[in-house]
């Protein structure tokens, strides 16, 4: 199972309606396919970021079984995900990802 996590970076004015277009478009968007599953959201706590209001960073992380199907869920629907959350936030939302392995403890 691989754990796809995108961190956000937003500033602090912008976070309320950074997350209900997260809640309301994104998600729903990036699961519809059901490619990715098990949507869970987190505030990154004790971190401000550099730029000049510090801002607020969220981690996004869903699950998918494997790298092939989440290389084609990117080319197929997340690269528009992004280009449509830069179109609507241009720099007021900055986002990176990556891709985790789950091991059992």
């Amino acid at each position: 199972m691989i754990v796809f996590n995108t961190t956000f970076h937003v500033g602090e004015a912008h976070c309320q309606e950074f997350l209900a277009w997260l809640r309301e478009e994104y998600v729903p968007r990036a699961t519809a396919h059901g490619v990715l599953t098990h949507p869970r959201l987190h505030r990154i706590m004790g971190h401000r970021g550099a730029d000049a209001d510090g801002g607020v960073s969220y981690a996004l992380q869903l699950e998918v079984a494997s790298l092939g199907q989440l290389q084609r869920w990117n080319l197929a629907v997340g690269k528009d995900l992004m280009a449509r959350m830069a179109r609507r936030f241009g720099s007021r939302v900055v986002a990176f990802s990556t891709m985790m392995e789950k091991l059992e403890l």
